[in-house]
């Protein structure tokens, strides 16, 4: 018994787990626990083209709110002010805001008007966009719900403050209209639709890719190793190409099948989210294959931790993400152009290479040209002995 807790080995051991349990703690815990909005983008759209009051003072609620806003020095929000409902929607087709704020042309109008005797109920909409992150269009909602019913309550004393000056009387179907004055609608674009694991299919679809055409470079690159020696040629890693092309087809085509046939995931392009599929895991092979093929099998550690550091970041909106791992992390890993890419399929009705075949595609490109390039890496000296146990196996 005393040997055994003497033994070097033990220790080593426990070190190693603690180490690993460090890294794979941070990994899944680090960027995740506390996520915060910074310089989450919004917008407001300010249309609002004021009253005139009996006193002939001018005034202009759309104003008010948007000077509020301007004033409002949090870091939280990045408030972007445009000109109509289309230039918002324009930005958030691009996926450059998470929800707009919409002042129409009659809302001075409609507000001062619930003092006459012909009131109409004035309205602002919120729009958000749902299929851009599920997480931060929610906190995007939760933000606008909450300025807008911060400046329903001024919107109501201010009108309490015309009652008094104008004398007008009380009633209680006046009473009734002060009291929450503002009607506020919220449309969604961008839907995730249903069955589709609350927006993170993108990021679920990217695990499954990285994960499967991880274990099929691990296999291709040991059968090449066994096959040819160790030896490189542009013959063997073109056989390493053609299989990865099978084994990446045959991979896109099961996810799918199950995805859809199985668990009704809602996908409307199914060929087209098969070409995107093959097309990313088909990068995602070359990139791997392509570090293995030069340093060996000493990659593969990489490619596990590189796994586990990104995939929980990527169903955050990037703006809640530290900023260590926005910028050290989250702007580099090739997970995030795959994410985008089966956004625009799954919630942006985009075409498949609308916009080329983007960053993925140039690594992909690149991992393949590198791959090839590997047959010129000098080989190590080896003695009669091992070169005679390193025969190419014939078959």
């Amino acid at each position: 018994m005393i040997s055994f807790f003497r033994n070097k080995l033990l220790w080593a051991g426990l070190g190693i787990i603690i180490l690993a349990v460090c890294i794979f703690t941070f990994a899944f815990m680090g960027s995740t626990v506390n996520p915060t909005p910074h310089e989450l983008p919004l917008a407001i759209v300010m249309e609002d083209e004021g009253v005139v009051l009996p006193n002939g003072e001018q005034l202009n609620f759309g104003e008010i709110l948007v000077e509020q806003i301007r004033n409002n020095d949090k870091s939280s929000v990045d408030w972007k002010i445009l000109n109509d409902q289309d230039e918002a929607i324009k930005n958030m087709n691009e996926k450059e805001i998470y929800g707009t704020l919409l002042l129409p042309k009659d809302l001075s109008q409609n507000i001062f008007s619930l003092l006459t005797e012909s009131p109409k109920k004035p309205t602002t909409k919120i729009i958000i966009n749902e299929g851009m992150n599920f997480t931060g269009a929610n906190v995007a909602s939760q933000i606008t719900n909450g300025v807008l019913t911060s400046f329903n309550q001024q919107i109501q004393e201010q009108l309490f403050t015309q009652t008094e000056e104008m004398n007008t009387p009380l009633t209680v179907d006046l009473a009734k209209q002060l009291t929450n004055p503002l009607t506020i609608e919220t449309e969604k674009i961008n839907p995730i639709g249903t069955n589709n694991a609350n927006g993170n299919t993108p990021a679920l679809f990217t695990q499954l890719l990285w994960l499967t055409t991880f274990i099929s470079s691990m296999v291709l690159f040991t059968l090449l190793k066994k096959i040819t020696g160790g030896k490189s040629s542009f013959t063997a890693i073109a056989s390493q190409v053609v299989s990865g092309i099978i084994f990446v087809a045959s991979i896109a085509g099961v996810i799918l099948f199950i995805a859809v046939q199985m668990l009704d995931v809602n996908i409307p392009s199914i060929g087209d989210m098969f070409i995107m599929m093959f097309y990313i895991g088909l990068c995602f092979f070359f990139l791997q294959n392509a570090l293995l093929n030069w340093i060996g099998y000493p990659a593969a550690p990489l490619f596990i931790l590189l796994f586990f550091f990104s995939m929980p970041i990527l169903t955050l909106a990037p703006e809640m993400l530290p900023d260590v791992t926005r910028d050290w992390l989250y702007s580099w890993v090739p997970f995030r152009y795959s994410l985008e890419i089966f956004k625009d399929i799954l919630f942006f009705d985009r075409g498949i290479f609308e916009e080329g075949i983007g960053t993925i595609g140039v690594i992909g490109l690149s991992s393949f040209i590198i791959m090839f390039l590997a047959r010129l890496k000098p080989g190590k000296k080896v003695g009669k002995k091992e070169e005679k146990e390193n025969q190419p196996v014939t078959v």
